[in-house]
């Protein structure tokens, strides 16, 4: 199969033979039919996979997945840049074997959201993906939302999930969990027309603790800064700025009386000329440690961490 637009299959295996006997036709069907092929898998399934293709492995791009799936904007901004060279080099189609590191069970609804918004986010691309899931390791709620997030089931037929919904649907049903603080923030501040004295603040904050000018630092500056002009920009009411610090890692929080983005898919659109909005959600996406929305009695509540040391 070789679809102008994009083919987004759940994968369910249980053993190292099925893994590799349903990929490994995948894999040579595209290298024959000209596609580029990507596989982000875990390193024990790249041995796997390596074995089964023998010599063909060698044309494939293996990608360590727990390196790879750090951040879901990080990742889509990787696909995007893969898929572009594949494109620039000559190849008309992509084949992507996309293995999520879904981590603790925390961050399964992060990555459950980003299968689902990949439906979007590269619905015009041609590229088929195949996303595996191991039924030995992953718990039941993550497969079963394996089939709310892919519209169709890789194998004979490919058929179609009968959970599946659309991203519109399934981000506003799995919000994104806000990262977790303790105690009363450190700096308590409301943010009025400008940044500066925002960014003023927080600088004086991880200055005392020498984390001022660091890369990281420099990070948090960049997505608080972001955060903030987008509530200045788009929010309304009272606006305030919190920031919490525990151990080595920065939690900022910007609240407003809005009604948060308008659009569910904010943040995991790279930004374009054609799409109005989402940079400053983009932005910090990339550079946050975790991140997420959120709603309180009519208040829409941002809030990210960066761990700086």
């Amino acid at each position: 199969m070789a679809s102008p637009t994009l083919a987004h299959d759940a994968m369910f295996y249980d053993s190292d033979r099925e893994f590799a006997s349903a990929l490994t036709p995948f894999v040579r069907d595209g290298l024959t039919g000209g596609d580029a092929v990507v596989a982000a898998v875990t390193v024990a399934n790249a041995g796997v996979l390596r074995d089964a293709l023998g010599p063909d492995a060698s044309a494939v791009s293996f990608i360590d997945r727990d390196e790879w799936y750090q951040r879901p904007a990080s990742t889509v901004a990787g696909w995007q840049r893969l898929l572009q060279e594949a494109t620039s080099r000559g190849h008309r189609h992509v084949r992507l074997i996309g293995e999520v590191g879904f981590g603790a069970e925390d961050r399964h609804p992060t990555w459950t959201r980003y299968e689902s918004a990949l439906n979007r986010v590269f619905a015009d691309v041609p590229a088929w993906i195949v996303c595996p899931y191991d039924s030995r390791e992953l718990p039941a709620t993550v497969l079963d939302d394996a089939r709310r997030t892919h519209p169709t089931v890789f194998g004979p037929g490919r058929p179609a999930s009968a959970g599946f919904l659309s991203p519109e649907q399934l981000l506003l049903l799995v919000p994104e969990p806000l990262p977790p603080v303790a105690g009363p923030p450190m700096l308590d501040l409301p943010v009025t027309d400008e940044v500066a004295a925002a960014r003023h603040a927080v600088r004086d904050l991880i200055a005392a603790r020498g984390w001022a000018g660091t890369e990281r630092g420099d990070d948090l500056m960049l997505a608080m800064s972001e955060i903030v002009a987008n509530g200045i920009r788009h929010g309304r009411g009272c606006r305030r700025l919190r920031v919490w610090v525990d151990g080595g890692t920065v939690t900022c929080e910007v609240t407003d009386e809005g009604s948060g983005p308008a659009d569910p898919l904010a943040g995991y659109r790279p930004p374009s000329q054609l799409v109005t909005g989402g940079r400053g959600l983009w932005i910090t996406q990339q550079l946050c440690d975790a991140f997420g929305i959120g709603h309180r009695d009519g208040t829409t509540v941002v809030r990210f961490a960066v761990a700086l040391a």
